[in-house]
């Protein structure tokens, strides 16, 4: 086996693309922790919106598993999510002077830049 690194994923996409672009990060995400590796997925700009409870709720791409199931199958798994902590004050809840509409998902933690930034030098970085 190789050597275990870090994979980062960046995912900025939102719901525009009918989760397309969601899927595919953390089904990638998903490969990359079979591989043996550690990663996290990094959700910034319209991807925020994938760090709240029922989000994932009803989207399916075709020839993949429903998304709700990916994203509970990657965290089961081991897989690390974080939350641009910009993101989590502006895009979803209308302002950074108010809280978020929707609880987060279990285990999804907030984070800056510099984070990834820093788990991104230990290894690769992928964005979708």
């Amino acid at each position: 086996m190789t050597e275990r690194k870090q994979v980062v994923i960046v995912l900025k996409h939102g719901k525009s693309d009918n989760g397309k672009n969601a899927t595919l990060a953390f089904s990638c995400g998903l490969s990359a922790l079979a591989l043996g590796h550690k990663v996290t997925i990094f959700l910034t700009s319209d991807g925020a919106v994938w760090g709240y409870q029922g989000s994932s709720s009803g989207i399916a791409v075709q020839g993949f598993a429903p998304l709700q199931e990916v994203v509970s199958e990657y965290i089961e798994s081991g897989g690390e999510i974080l939350l641009c902590s910009v993101c989590h004050k502006t895009c979803s809840s209308g302002g950074p002077d108010h809280s978020a509409s929707q609880p987060l998902l279990n285990k999804v933690r907030i984070a800056g830049f510099t984070t990834m930034v820093e788990l991104s030098l230990q290894g690769s970085c992928i964005t979708f």
